[in-house]
C-alpha cells in the first residue's frame, strides 16, 4: 500500500468514527474551560457536548441554539419566582405549565419547551443548596454548545456526499433493472398479475428515491458549514443534477407503467406493439446503465457529449397527434386522481 493511500486510509478512519471521538475530546475541553471560568458546576458543560453533536453540523447548530435559548429562558424564569415557592411537587409541576405557557405564546418548538422544563425543575431544586448553580447553568452551557459547535466544524466535520453517490448509484442500478422488467412484462403481454408485480417494484423504488434525496438534503446541510470543502460542493451540485435526472427518469417509468396496463386491457393493443415497445424499453434501459457506469468518472456535460443517445422517434402517421394525445392522457390522468380522493 503507498504512502498516499495509507493517509487516504487513516482520514477516512478518522472521520467514519469522529462523532465518538469528537464528543470525548470537546466533553474534556468544555470541562476544563468550565472550571477555568470559575464553575461550580463544570458538568453541565460536557453534559451540554453530548446532547449537541448530532449527525450533521446543521443539526448540531440547531439543538446547540435550542438548548442555550431554553436554558436562558428556563433559568430566568425560575429565578424569579423560585425564592418565593417552596419545593414541592405541586409547585414544580405549576411551574414547567408556566414556563410551557411561555414558550408556546413565543412560537418556540418542543425542544426548546423540553429545556426550559429541565431547567425549571434543576434550577428549583439546586438553588437554595447551591445559589451559584442558575448562573453556572448558563454559563457552561454556553461554553459547552460552543466547544461542541467548534470541535464538529473545524475538526472532520461530518460528509455525506461519498453517502450519496452509493445512494444514487444503487437507485440507478434498480432503475435499470426495473426498466428490463419493464420491457419483459410488455414482450410477454402485460398480464395483470405481473402488473401488480410491476407496481410494487415502483413502490420500492419511491422509497429508495426518497432515501437518496433525504442524504442528499443531509450533504448539502453538512457542506453548508465546511469553509474548506469548495470541491466537494461542486461535486454535490453535480450529484443533484443527476438524481433530478433519476427522478425525472422514474417519474416517466411509472407513467409508462400505466399506460402499458390500460393499453393492454384495451382492444387495441397487438402483438406488433408489444414487440415495438419493448424493443424501445431495451434501448432505453441500456442507455440508462451505460449512463450510470460514467457517473463517476466524468462530469454531466461530458456523458451527454462521450456516450452514444439512443433515438426512438415517433412514426410518422402518428406525428401530428402526439402532443394533443400526451395531453388528452395528462387531462384524464387529473380527472381520475381526483375522483380517487374524492370517493
Amino acid at each position: 500500500m503507498g504512502l498516499i493511500e495509507m493517509n487516504v486510509q487513516i482520514k477516512s478512519i478518522i472521520s467514519d468514527t469522529g462523532f465518538v471521538w469528537k464528543t470525548a475530546l470537546a466533553a474534556a475541553l468544555s470541562w476544563e474551560l468550565a472550571r477555568w471560568a470559575g464553575s461550580n458546576h463544570p458538568y453541565l458543560a460536557p453534559l451540554t457536548v453530548i446532547l449537541c453533536i448530532q449527525t450533521t453540523v446543521s443539526q448540531s447548530i440547531k439543538f446547540a441554539w435550542q438548548r442555550i435559548l431554553g436554558t436562558i429562558v428556563g433559568v430566568a424564569f425560575t429565578a424569579s419566582l423560585a425564592p418565593y415557592m417552596g419545593l414541592t411537587g405541586l409547585n414544580i409541576g405549576l411551574m414547567i405549565i408556566l414556563g410551557s405557557i411561555i414558550v408556546k405564546l413565543l412560537r418556540l418548538d418542543n425542544v426548546v419547551m423540553s429545556q426550559v422544563a429541565l431547567s425549571i425543575l434543576l434550577v428549583m431544586y439546586f438553588q437554595n443548596k447551591m445559589p451559584t448553580y442558575p448562573f453556572d447553568r448558563i454559563r457552561d452551557t454556553v461554553i459547552g454548545a460552543a466547544v461542541a459547535l467548534l470541535i464538529h466544524i473545524l475538526l472532520f466535520p461530518p460528509d455525506s456526499v461519498n453517502k450519496v453517490k452509493s445512494h444514487m448509484s444503487k437507485f440507478a442500478d434498480h432503475l435499470t433493472t426495473c426498466f428490463f422488467k419493464t420491457a419483459q412484462w410488455v414482450e410477454a403481454g402485460c398480464s395483470s398479475t405481473e402488473s401488480r408485480d410491476m407496481k410494487k417494484e415502483i413502490q420500492q423504488l419511491f422509497q429508495e428515491l426518497h432515501q437518496a434525496t433525504t442524504e442528499m438534503d443531509k450533504a448539502n446541510q453538512s457542506l453548508c458549514y465546511n469553509l474548506f470543502a469548495s470541491v466537494k460542493r461542486d461535486t454535490l451540485k453535480r450529484q443533484t443534477q443527476h438524481l433530478l435526472q433519476l427522478r425525472l427518469g422514474f417519474a416517466n417509468l411509472s407513467d409508462m407503467i400505466r399506460i402499458f396496463t390500460d393499453w393492454s386491457e384495451s382492444e387495441h393493443w397487438i402483438t406488433e406493439d408489444q414487440k415495438i415497445w419493448a424493443d424501445h424499453l431495451y434501448t432505453i434501459a441500456l442507455h440508462v446503465k451505460e449512463w450510470n457506469s460514467h457517473l463517476d468518472n466524468i462530469t454531466n456535460s461530458n456523458l451527454t457529449s462521450c456516450t452514444p443517445v439512443p433515438i426512438i422517434k415517433t412514426p410518422f402517421t402518428l406525428e401530428k397527434y402526439q402532443y394533443p394525445l400526451a395531453l388528452y392522457n395528462n387531462a384524464n390522468q387529473i380527472i381520475q386522481d381526483f375522483q380517487k380522493f374524492s370517493n
